[in-house]
């Protein structure tokens, strides 16, 4: 459904049926508010894809800053001996996709 089925919506006329005076005024009050609706998803939307945007950014950057410090590196070398489990590191960058947005 969209604004204009809903502009353009006729109702049939019967003996008892409603009156359109007052079906026209409560279309009316519907489009407004799904005209208010759709803005503020429009909104909330362009706010989660800035959220995202800045999200993705702070990662790359905590990404990049633990590759300089040699972070992703020692959890390999705890995984390979042994001292640190595969579940515990699943959150965690590949370092050769570190190293790669570390280059661009």
């Amino acid at each position: 459904m969209n604004r204009d089925d809903i502009i353009n919506k006729v109702f049939p006329h019967s003996l008892f049926g409603y009156d359109p005076v007052a079906v026209d005024a409560f279309l009316d009050e519907v489009i407004r508010e799904f005209d208010r609706m759709t803005n503020t998803i429009d909104v909330l939307q362009f706010r989660v894809a800035q959220e995202l945007g800045d999200a993705k950014l702070t990662n790359e950057c905590l990404i990049a800053q633990l590759q300089r410090a040699g972070f992703l590196e020692r959890v390999e070398k705890l995984l390979a001996e042994g001292r640190l489990k595969d579940a515990e590191t699943e959150a965690l960058p590949e370092p050769e996709a570190a190293e790669k947005k570390e280059e661009e």
